[in-house]
Order: structure tokens, then C-alpha cells, then sequence
């Protein structure tokens, strides 16, 4: 499909609202709707939808297969893996497979058992599965790899996905630009600030207006250091200086490798530097993503930003993480506003092993999560942010989506503007580890462990050579 084509579907999209019926279910949203076409609530920054940014920008940049004619070879249950049940719950949702039809595998990868268990299985094909879930984390490892194949070779042509954000399917492409996973939701980010507290520190609460102090680098430092000193160092602009590392690391043009090697990029002296910066001069807490200092900030009105998507606002911010879970007591008194760069963090893949013998099987299934419009309106309607640039555009165009845990804003506009803006050329198979490593050496580097960045930079590459990452 050639890029005008599908630049004309992309601007009809938004005009069109898809009739979305509100669900009353755990997690969803009495205020979702989409079954009327409305004004974008003017608390919200408009994203502009271009040829450029349309995702996929030309379909004919990625290398399409033969389209092959699919059956499945036998008429046993089809195997599934996954690191948690989601994709398996919208399979029997959307496709109507029951217990019955599959047999699942599930393991959690927090401490890596997910990922021996299919390094495992897919060495030899015994126990294999037909079709298997990743998080972002680690899914290049295996969407680069040969153990997974084409998403042609489940019959399924790349004239399905014109309407896929376009981070999504670079990401999911091996080095032959080749497809071989779909996601059925996105995980673009923004910056989810409180807004009493933006008010009385930063002058402002409007998300447009807030957008100012953090609309570059330099901006953010200035941010931190008014807010540090209005408070008397008792309130932060951020917690500590990883708040900032996925979005930061973005922006990067090489990645970690570049003919066997390991390839520091400009973007990496420059995270050394800032987080130097923010650590000498006081300007965050210090403390680390996912620590419990970290998180009892997010209730306790002294820390004004925590930076990730509508999954991570919801759920680990606790803004509206549903029935049976802790609310934050601060929902209500957020909103969310565009970051210095485009970025995403987080999301699932599913992909089809190179021992699929369902292949019918499994590409109804990829096709009803991931591709069939209805179910995806559906899962608008439950508060996803999903995979689909026509269905996004709509929702932010529709102020019926406003949120009350947000203070009432329509997040889509802001975070559309972000999925249509990411890029993943840069991810590697690895990046999870090597990026895990760099920020080992951050820290103690911003302490004085190390004398210089060259010096932090040679503990990274010794690190990364224990672990086996670098080439002899």
C-alpha cells in the first residue's frame, strides 16, 4: 500500500469517532465512550497527524514474504506461552478459544524463568509453542532471532496493519525488516504531573501550559532547580534522576553495538552528565525507579512528575488501578503533558515459533487481538491505549474520554502525539541487558566512584563482557 493511500485512511480516521459501547467492568471507565463525534477538550495539546509520522509511513519499507495459504497440520490444541495471562484472556474473549482449544504455559520473567523456559523449549522443539507472548524487555531477542517466523508465513499481509503505530512493527522487524510480531496495545509516554503542586511550584496546572517546563532538557533542569528552591529542597521535580533514562536513551541515532562492538553514543555522555547534574546540586531525591522510596512519593504531594504511560498511571502510579487495589489518594489532582522527546516503555509482542503447526489457528487468533477493529474498539473502551493510529486518533478527538482520575483531561491527544513521534530502530536483541548494565554504572558514577565518564565507561564494557555480551 502506497504512502498516499494510507496517509488519505489516516486523516479520514480523524474524522471518524468508532461507536465504542461502555462496559461496566473492573478498570473501565463510566466516562469512555466513542459513539459520537465531539470537539477535543481544550485542556489538551492537539496532536498533528503527518505523512511522516503516520505509522506505517510507507508499508513498502518492510520486506514482505510470500503470503502463504495456512492450515494447521494437525488437529490437536495449540500451544501457548506467555509471561502472564492477558494475551491468553483476550484469546477467549475475542477469538472464542476456551480451555478446551489450547493448552498454556505461563511463567513470570522476574527472575529470568521465562526466558530459559523458551530458550529451552525452542532449541530442541520439544513442548514448543505455536505462538508465545514477550514483553519489551526482552521480545527483540527472539523477534531478531531465527526460532520465530513471518507473520506472513501465518497468511496474514502487512495490507492488515496500515493502521499500526509504526514504533510497534520497526520493533517487532528482524534486521531484514521483516515483521514477525504484532501488538495489540501501545505504551507511548507523557509526563504525569500533580497539579497542586505544579500550580505552587511551577505557576501553572494546565497540561499546554505546563508543557513549557518540560519541553527540553535544559527546560526540565530549570524546572527542577525553581521547584527545589521554592520548596527549600522539601518538594522535587522529579525523584530521582532515573525518572528520565528511557526517555532520554531515546533520543539516541547508534545503538549499543556497531560491528561487534560496543558503541557508546553521544546521547549516553550526555545521561552521564545530566544525571551528574541533578545529583550534585540536589535536585531530585535520589531515589531509584521501582525502590519503595521511589514509590511512596507518588502519594505522599513531594515529588510534582513521574514519567510513563496510561498503564503505568494507572497501575503503578495507582491512579485508577481498579477494583480490589489501593487508589492513590492523590488521583484526581494529576494530568499528563508531552516530555521533552517521543518515547515508549513497555508493551507485549506475540509471535509465532518456527515449530508452529497451528498456523490457522494461531493466525485467528493474532488477527482477533490484534487486527479486528471491533475488538480493539472494545478495548478502548476498557482503558487501553491500543495499537491502532485511526482508533487513537478518534478517542482524542472525543473529549468524552476525559478522565476523572486525570482532573478531567483527555490523555490521548498527548500521548497519540508521542506513539506517532517513537522510534525503536535502535533497539537491539540485548537492549534490556546492556541497558540494565549502563545504569549500574550511572549511579556510581554521579557518587564519584568514578573519576570520569571514560572511566564508567570502561566498567560498562567490563561488566558486559563478564556477562558474555561482547564479542571476544
Amino acid at each position: 500500500m502506497k504512502s498516499k493511500k494510507l496517509f488519505a485512511l489516516l486523516m479520514s480516521s480523524v474524522m471518524v469517532i468508532g461507536a465504542v459501547t461502555a462496559c461496566d467492568k473492573p478498570g473501565a471507565d463510566p466516562t469512555v465512550s466513542t459513539d459520537e463525534t465531539t470537539e477535543s477538550s481544550e485542556q489538551t495539546t492537539e496532536p498533528t497527524v503527518t505523512e511522516t509520522t503516520a505509522a506505517p509511513a510507507d508499508i513498502d519499507g518492510y520486506k514482505e514474504r510470500t503470503v502463504a495459504e495456512v492450515k494447521d497440520e494437525d488437529d490437536g490444541k495449540i500451544m501457548i506461552y506467555g509471561h502472564n495471562s492477558e494475551f491468553v484472556g483476550l484469546a477467549e474473549k475475542y477469538a472464542g478459544v476456551t480451555a478446551n482449544d489450547y493448552d498454556f504455559i505461563e511463567i513470570s520473567n522476574n527472575d529470568g524463568s521465562y526466558t530459559e523456559k523458551l530458550d529451552a523449549v525452542l532449541s530442541d522443539g520439544n513442548e514448543a509453542p505455536d505462538i508465545f507472548t514477550c514483553d519489551e524487555a526482552y521480545a527483540r531477542k527472539y523477534l531478531a532471532s531465527d526460532n520465530t517466523i513471518a507473520i506472513n508465513d501465518l497468511g496474514i499481509d502487512y495490507s492488515e496493519l496500515t493502521n499500526m503505530f509504526d514504533y510497534t512493527l520497526r520493533f517487532a522487524s528482524d534486521d531484514d525488516s521483516v515483521i514477525k510480531g504484532l501488538a495489540w496495545k501501545a505504551c507511548p509516554c507523557g509526563v504525569f504531573y500533580e497539579r497542586s503542586l505544579a500550580e505552587q511550584y511551577l505557576g501553572t496546572s494546565d497540561p499546554n501550559e505546563i508543557a513549557a517546563s518540560f519541553a527540553t532538557w535544559d527546560a526540565v533542569l530549570a524546572s527542577a532547580r525553581t521547584v527545589n528552591t521554592a520548596s527549600e529542597g522539601s518538594v522535587k521535580l522529579m525523584s530521582g534522576y532515573t525518572e528520565t533514562y528511557r526517555a532520554y536513551l531515546s533520543t539516541r541515532e547508534t545503538g549499543w553495538i556497531m560491528d561487534g562492538s560496543l558503541n557508546i553514543d553521544p546521547q549516553i555522555e550526555s545521561f552521564f552528565d545530566y544525571a551528574k547534574t541533578l545529583y550534585e546540586e540536589d535536585l531530585t531525591f535520589r531515589a531509584e525507579q521501582w525502590t519503595d522510596s521511589w514509590e511512596n512519593s507518588m502519594s505522599d504531594r513531594t515529588v510534582i512528575s513521574y514519567w510513563g504511560s496510561l498503564q503505568f498511571a494507572k497501575y503503578e502510579l495507582g491512579l485508577n488501578p481498579g477494583e480490589g487495589t489501593a487508589v492513590n489518594p492523590t488521583a484526581g489532582d494529576w494530568g499528563v503533558t508531552t516530555a521533552p522527546v517521543s518515547y515508549y516503555s513497555g508493551g507485549s509482542w506475540v509471535m509465532a515459533s518456527k515449530y508452529c503447526d497451528k498456523k490457522a489457528t494461531s493466525a485467528d487468533i493474532v488477527r482477533a487481538v490484534c487486527i479486528n477493529e471491533d475488538n480493539l474498539k472494545d478495548m478502548v473502551n476498557n482503558g487501553e491505549f491500543v495499537n491502532s493510529v485511526k482508533l487513537m486518533t478518534a478517542a482524542a478527538a472525543d473529549d468524552k474520554f476525559a478522565l476523572e482520575w486525570l482532573g478531567g483531561q483527555n490523555p490521548y491527544p498527548v500521548l497519540l502525539d508521542s506513539a506517532l513521534h517513537a522510534g525503536a530502530v535502535m533497539t537491539g536483541p540485548d537492549d534490556d541487558a546492556f541497558n540494565n548494565a549502563f545504569n549500574s554504572v550511572v549511579g556510581p558514577y554521579c557518587e564519584g566512584s568514578f573519576e570520569s565518564i571514560k572511566e564508567a565507561e570502561e566498567a560498562l564494557e567490563d561488566q558486559l563482557s563478564e556477562k558474555g555480551l561482547l564479542e571476544e
